[in-house]
């Protein structure tokens, strides 16, 4: 009599089989998820304008405020303003493609197209519900 495997028996084989490939060729799910595109780690800085704040409907950020934003290769990045008092931590995550999700001030879910020309990194919002987030974010940052 043969014995029949049960479905998440063949799964957890499966499993185990795919994650010591990946371990052997060094690529495991986790090698490189928590990573952010190279062009994106460095020193950055921006002035948000009065415009900025009036259109994104920011209510903590003033107009005239210069921002310096920080990226590791790990994603860990701090935003800074001696407007604003002590600096924000959190992380830029990758979302695919030339998006990502910065999870840096207050909590929310997000997504924001980047992209770097010369020494200039631009974020444009997709969607965003954090109006200050958005006023500090949105537009152009120049490498220091």
């Amino acid at each position: 009599m043969r014995r029949m495997l049960l479905p998440t028996t063949v799964l957890a084989a499966a499993t185990a089989v795919t994650l010591t490939a990946s371990l052997a060729s060094g690529n495991a799910a986790g090698s490189k998820a928590n990573t952010v595109a190279a062009k994106l780690v460095g020193k950055w800085t921006r002035t948000v304008i009065q415009a900025d704040v009036t259109k994104s409907g920011g209510y903590g950020v003033q107009g005239g405020s210069k921002f310096t934003l920080t990226v590791k290769k790990s994603g860990a990045a701090v935003v800074a303003s001696p407007s604003i008092g002590p600096p924000f931590t959190g992380k830029i995550v990758a979302a695919g493609g030339s998006r990502v999700h910065i999870n840096i001030g207050t909590p929310g879910t997000n997504v924001w197209t980047w992209r770097v020309s010369g020494g200039a990194l631009t974020f444009t919002k997709v969607k965003d519900s954090e109006p200050d987030r958005v006023a500090v974010f949105e537009g152009v940052w120049k490498r220091q």
